[in-house]
């Protein structure tokens, strides 16, 4: 077992509501370094032809090109990409414009945003919205798009920990997609959910300033803090999921979320759309007969798929990436079995996501139980630390 760093701070933050942490023997802490981003820049709309943007006060427009900024009266524009730039509010800009609202929020396609909103005109002729602003701020509009923030305190303080964990993680190593679209990290569960001031609630909000500058490490940097919704009994380790080892995230026994609703779930699909939806995501199995788990984890979670066509041939692909092309929604986990019936196939599995790291419905039972946010976490995530990094 690691033991903590000289100099690194232990949470008192989690027993808020008057749960005692562990704390004791660690060394006198030197002043936490600060780590948090000034700010994260999201993309909330990516790669399309035209935008709308709408604001109840003005407006300052500037062109990062250069020139003088505009100011622009409240309103409602339509914004389109022009032959270098964008049009927006009747005027020809650059490829990237910043809006900054004197007062109140800028709205992007109907949902209110805090901070900026930079437009972009992308390299395929086409326009990003991305939403620039503080971090405490961005987590603001996660909690709700993840959790219900009105679950048990603990629990939505762990989900907060982790949700800001995962952000500065991802700023630290960008994805390349999301970079080379001017952004940090997208809005949608390829990241976490982030729904503007649309997904704030009083209730999570507090939770993430609660938690204010509180970080999970390991060996003293961020760790990738994967979540999920459900494990189905017993979380995995992130090499049978991504075939990456990342040493915090072992698979554990999972007894608190089974009592989930939707822990167990099946789903009938027909054999033709799964094979249409396996070719538009470059697995072409003519006349697909038959799926079956493969390669499977000592917990009965398939980490590879086999597909077996009616003339014999065979593919196996993961089975992550075999359950998001079919869809997420149907297929809820890698930990099902296939019965084919009919034209049909029948899936009959448990949890729900990829099941690595935090179990969502998990970390609700545990906080019920009595279990603080650090005690949750460090169940779910393997010989971590939680920080205050700022």
């Amino acid at each position: 077992m690691r033991t903590p760093r000289a100099g690194r701070l232990r949470s008192v933050v989690c027993g808020i509501l008057g749960l005692a942490l562990a704390g004791v023997g660690v060394p006198a802490p030197r002043p936490a370094r600060a780590v948090e981003p000034v700010n994260v820049r999201v993309g909330i709309v990516v790669e399309q032809p035209v935008l709308h943007i709408a604001a109840d006060t003005a407006v300052t427009a500037t062109d990062t090109a250069g020139g003088s900024p505009v100011t622009l009266p409240s309103g409602e524009w339509t914004v389109l990409p022009g032959s270098s730039g964008l049009d927006l509010a009747g005027t020809s800009f650059g490829p990237i414009v910043r809006l900054i609202p004197q007062t109140g929020f800028l709205k992007v396609e109907g949902r209110a945003y805090r901070g900026v909103i930079e437009l972009r005109r992308t390299a395929a002729g086409r326009l990003t919205a991305v939403n620039d602003l503080e971090l405490q701020a961005y987590l603001y509009g996660v909690i709700k798009g993840e959790i219900d923030p009105h679950w048990p305190p603990e629990a939505v303080k762990a989900q907060a920990i982790a949700a800001r964990t995962l952000a500065v993680e991802r700023l630290s190593a960008p994805h390349a997609a999301a970079a080379a679209g001017g952004y940090d990290l997208p809005a949608t569960t390829d990241a976490q959910v982030y729904l503007g001031m649309a997904g704030e609630d009083p209730a999570g909000n507090a939770a993430v300033d609660a938690t204010r500058g509180l970080l999970v490490t390991y060996d003293g940097r961020p760790i990738f803090a994967a979540y999920h919704s459900n494990s189905g009994g017993h979380t995995e380790d992130s090499e049978s999921v991504w075939g990456t080892v990342y040493p915090y995230l072992r698979g554990v026994p999972d007894p608190y979320g089974l009592s989930a609703p939707g822990a167990t779930w099946n789903a009938v699909v027909p054999l033709a759309a799964i094979e249409a939806a396996l070719r538009r995501g470059g697995v072409d199995v003519p006349a697909l007969d038959r799926i079956e788990p493969a390669r499977t984890t000592a917990w009965g979670r398939a980490i590879t798929v086999r597909l077996l066509g009616e003339d014999g041939r065979a593919e196996e692909i993961s089975a992550n990436r075999f359950r998001l092309l079919v869809g997420a929604g149907t297929v809820r986990s890698t930990m099902f079995t296939a019965v084919r019936r009919g034209a049909d196939v029948e899936f009959v599995g448990r949890g729900s996501g990829h099941g690595v790291g935090l179990d969502q419905w998990g970390a609700r039972a545990m906080a019920q139980q009595g279990f603080t946010c650090e005690q949750i976490l460090k169940y779910y995530y393997a010989g971590v630390t939680i920080e205050q990094r700022y």
